[in-house]
């Protein structure tokens, strides 16, 4: 039986089927998503059904609000269980008796495309400097001199941008105060040190929450898990300092769960009364917001001494 004929385009015949651009075609080459071409020379290659069935898939589950970088999992999970998941792809011996090449080669990667890291710790410090609300993509964009292209192949929107950096924006939020609640021993005046370092910055605080929240009601699992991530990463501390106060006799026992989500809680609401009341004065926000720690959280015997 003779062996099945590929079908095979060239770009301008894959751009036209697949409905997409060379340049995006040549991004998503570029980002893995697609295999190699057989190449025949320098500006000439060609692609088969396996491309042209992958970047309808790309354009279907990306249309769905899927990023990029999920997307090109999704694809190597597939082909990691059928290797023509997406079709079959041209043989090798198809370019050498094109071009009587003995190898096709990789296409180039575009030249300074910037990591997906170099991304996060510039959204960390934008967000940090501007807020949430004033941030834009083209602000990141510009300030690393790429492309929104290259922007949206790793985050699908400024969303999903802030739920990565959140919690490297809430280490830098309370960095100042890190050292000196690490040296103090005392679990209630840690947790008053912790309580110190958020009051300045109550608003970043309760964006980063606000954030968090809605990424819990997403319908996107890995969404879903960011949302659990930035509160743990905040809850964790609150519930360390209490569970030591209870070993030590000096808090009365309690799910520090619920304790440290609680603290959260009020943290947050501190937020919104500076907004409706500004004439409260910090000073008195941190006496008020100490006598309810002291008095909530200390076993009686200690309160009364």
């Amino acid at each position: 039986m003779a062996p099945r004929e590929i079908k095979h385009y060239k770009i301008a015949e894959l751009e036209k089927l697949s409905g997409l651009p060379r340049r995006t075609i040549h991004f998503y080459l570029a980002g893995k998503l697609l295999h190699s071409p057989a190449r025949t020379g320098k500006t000439m290659a060609y692609y088969d059904e396996a491309h042209l069935k992958k970047l309808r898939f790309i354009r279907e589950v990306k249309g769905r609000g899927v990023p990029l970088l999920a997307v090109r999992r999704m694809i190597a999970d597939r082909e990691a269980e059928n290797a023509e998941a997406f079709g079959a792809r041209l043989d090798p011996a198809f370019a050498r008796e094109k071009a009587a090449l003995p190898r096709s080669r990789e296409p180039r990667k575009p030249k300074g495309i910037k990591t997906r890291e170099t991304i996060l710790e510039s959204g960390s410090r934008l967000f940090r400097e501007k807020g949430y609300r004033n941030t834009r993509v083209s602000d990141v964009t510009r300030g690393l001199n790429i492309g929104k292209g290259t922007f949206y192949f790793y985050f699908s929107d400024k969303k999903e941008l802030f739920l990565e950096c959140a919690p490297q924006i809430f280490r830098e939020l309370f960095s100042r105060g890190l050292a000196e609640i690490r040296e103090e021993k005392d679990p209630l005046k840690r947790l008053i040190l912790r309580a110190e370092t958020v009051l300045p910055v109550l608003s970043e605080f309760a964006v980063i929450i606000d954030l968090a929240r809605e990424a819990l009601l997403d319908p996107d699992p890995k969404v879903r898990k960011l949302g659990q991530d930035i509160i743990l990463s905040i809850r964790r501390p609150l519930e360390s300092d209490f569970e030591n106060g209870i070993q030590r006799g000096l808090f009365s026992p309690g799910d520090k769960r619920i304790v440290g989500t609680l603290l959260i809680g009020i943290f947050e609401s501190l937020s919104y009364l500076q907004a409706v009341n500004p004439e409260i004065s910090p000073d008195k926000i941190k006496k008020t917001l100490f006598g309810l720690l002291t008095r909530g959280l200390s076993v009686p015997e200690k309160r009364k001494g």
